[in-house]
């Protein structure tokens, strides 16, 4: 007889990817399967201290840290049943309805952190990415356009496009300036759900405190486990290989600090003994951030917390099956 555990995770997954499941009945299982098993088991470790905190509460009695922890972490878990996952942006020059692997490459074509679909968090990094990308081709129109939109000056577009297409015309100079001028692309609200999030390979985290599947890769590999989650994709490439490297031992994506968070990463605290007041201090890696000061170490860990939570990152999707698009240029996607 299933257990309330299993009850709550094949719900949950089934709920996030039913439609998958129509479209993709093999790997979808797999996931749905892989999932339960995954959420049982935290589920049940909640259960038992939660339990064991009402008991102590209906004593009388003080619960332990770890049984208020768990029992505010089984709320939070149950609260995620009914989450519909995270919410990202994509940035394109293309009109589609949903992803496809064979497209990667066709945007800009960096591919800089890993092979895959490229969301991100924050949808004003999808939104520059729009505005900014016609396509991975040097053509006169994508030279026009970033030209155009680095310094605003139609001439300054011209004197670039005869530097880079020598036997470029005035006819096709204007038609290009007029192209970059009118151009918005499109952007994206994709839907990705949490249980994937929680399994991709963070880039900007030790491995040590990354998810199971990447600590057994790293270890399998020879990888020093206080190496940062970076040192593994740079082992295993970040090619088409490399990703399949990565999925084959189940882990979902890369995620990594967009550059704004990352240029105000580094949020550190610094003792009473080693600052100029005298108090706590909490300060980013920027050099020109303005420390913020506290009275208590408690203090300051709780705004260390905040600061770091305001970060935001950027995530290479592996499977197309994984992202659903629910508007493109804020319309509804027709399923």
């Amino acid at each position: 007889m299933p257990t309330l555990a299993d009850i709550y995770s094949a719900l949950n997954t089934f709920k996030r990817k039913s439609s998958d499941f129509v479209q993709n009945p093999g790997t979808s299982l797999e996931q749905m399967l892989f999932a339960a098993n995954e959420n049982a088991r935290e589920f049940n470790k909640k259960h038992a201290l939660a339990t064991d905190y009402t008991i102590a509460q209906a004593r009388g009695q003080q619960p332990t840290p770890e049984q208020t922890q768990a029992e505010m972490g089984l709320r939070n878990t149950l609260s995620e049943a009914y989450s519909p996952g995270m919410t990202v942006w994509h940035g394109s020059p293309h009109v589609f309805e949903r992803f496809d692997l064979r497209k990667i490459g066709t945007g800009e074509g960096a591919q800089s952190y890993g092979s895959g679909m490229y969301v991100a968090q924050n949808p004003k990094v999808a939104e520059d990415y729009a505005k900014n990308i016609m396509g991975p081709k040097a053509t006169p129109a994508n030279v026009a356009l970033k030209t155009f939109n680095a310094t605003g000056s139609e001439d300054m577009v011209a004197t670039r496009l005869k530097q880079i297409f020598p036997q470029i015309n005035d006819a096709e100079i204007k038609s290009s300036i007029d192209t970059a001028k009118n151009y918005k692309g499109n952007v994206y609200k994709v839907d990705v759900p949490d249980t994937h999030i929680r399994r991709m390979l963070d880039w900007d985290a030790p491995l040590k405190d990354q998810p199971t599947p990447v600590r057994k890769l790293a270890k399998a590999l020879g990888l020093d486990m206080n190496d940062l989650g970076g040192d593994l994709l740079a082992k295993v490439g970040k090619d088409e290989a490399g990703r399949k490297t990565l999925q084959d031992a189940g882990i979902r994506g890369i995620k990594y600090l967009d550059q704004t968070s990352r240029n105000a990463g580094g949020w550190h605290i610094t003792p009473p003994d080693q600052t100029v007041s005298g108090k706590w201090m909490v300060k980013s890696a920027d050099y020109n951030s303005k420390g913020l000061q506290f009275d208590t170490q408690e203090e300051a860990k709780k705004a260390l917390k905040e600061q770091t939570s305001k970060a935001t990152r950027n995530f290479v999707v592996f499977d197309p099956s994984h992202m659903t698009i629910l508007e493109r240029n804020q319309q509804a996607i027709n399923k």
